[in-house]
């Protein structure tokens, strides 16, 4: 099971409100034209967007209860988003590789990993075979956009756990108001953290029902990314520390990866 699917019936009120990525993806989107994937592409929400401008988007999740939330959405704009998106319920390591899925015949002009999903890959041998596989159906004058956040120092060096709020929702399909924090572990050793996002549930007679989800993520660094790239096929055109086009400075917290194949195939590597 996905770490995600614990997240599909509340994922849209909690993240649907993240929206600062999306001028940039269409900016690209424009510029490369269709076809245009998504990998760890959720409940639709950059998808939509895209195909609602016009361009032919696919999708892919290995959440089938996100994917599921997807597909309501868009059968409800049925009319205006018919045949514009393709949703496949697969792992975003596998894009391109399996040669029985829609995927494996298609060459797509722009591929997405957008808000930190790339980090969702554990270990270097799952980073490198996603990007392989990508490389494999990006066209030749592709791009590779990954949208991850920079790890600040201050924050790694704090050695307890660490306790963030977040943000106050009101769910009016239910009535209900929540709040949310999350607590951070990390593993300063693997560069993996596991965060804990902490639902509190106002009850109608004032009690508070509390539920807890757990995602696992490892934190990749500026030149560690770069690298990762580099092994497997890619050269870097651009990085960003926004979605407005501002150069990457570290202290925004983002890192926004814009990377086109290069003339170097990428390396076998054999991990012991």
């Amino acid at each position: 099971m996905s770490d995600y699917d614990q997240f599909a019936a509340i994922y849209d009120l909690d993240m649907g409100h993240k929206t600062d990525d999306i001028p940039m993806v269409r900016r690209y989107a424009q510029m490369q034209g269709s076809p245009i994937l998504e990998l760890a592409c959720g409940t639709g929400r950059i998808l939509i967007p895209l195909a609602k401008q016009g361009f032919d988007v696919y999708g892919v999740d290995n959440s089938p209860a996100m994917l599921d939330v997807a597909r309501q959405k868009v059968a409800k704009a049925e009319d205006s988003l018919r045949g514009k998106i393709t949703l496949i319920d697969g792992d975003m390591q596998d894009a391109g590789s399996d040669p029985t899925s829609p995927l494996h015949s298609i060459k797509f002009n722009l591929v997405l990993i957008a808000f930190n999903s790339f980090l969702h890959l554990l270990t270097r041998q799952d980073q490198e075979r996603t990007l392989r596989n990508i490389r494999n159906i990006l066209s030749d004058n592709g791009l590779l956009l990954i949208d991850i956040f920079a790890p600040h120092h201050h924050v790694l060096a704090q050695a307890d756990d660490t306790q963030i709020y977040q943000h106050i929702r009101y769910d009016e399909a239910r009535g209900k108001t929540y709040v949310r924090s999350d607590r951070v572990r990390r593993n300063l050793a693997q560069q993996t953290q596991e965060v804990e996002f902490i639902y509190d549930e106002l009850q109608a007679d004032g009690d508070i029902k509390r539920t807890i989800r757990t995602v696992h993520t490892r934190y990749v660094f500026r030149y560690e990314m770069e690298l990762l790239l580099e092994l497997t096929g890619y050269e870097v055109v651009d990085l960003f520390g926004g979605y407005d086009g501002e150069r990457y400075d570290y202290h925004s917290g983002i890192m926004v990866f814009v990377a086109r194949k290069s003339d170097c195939l990428p390396r076998n590597r054999l991990y012991l």
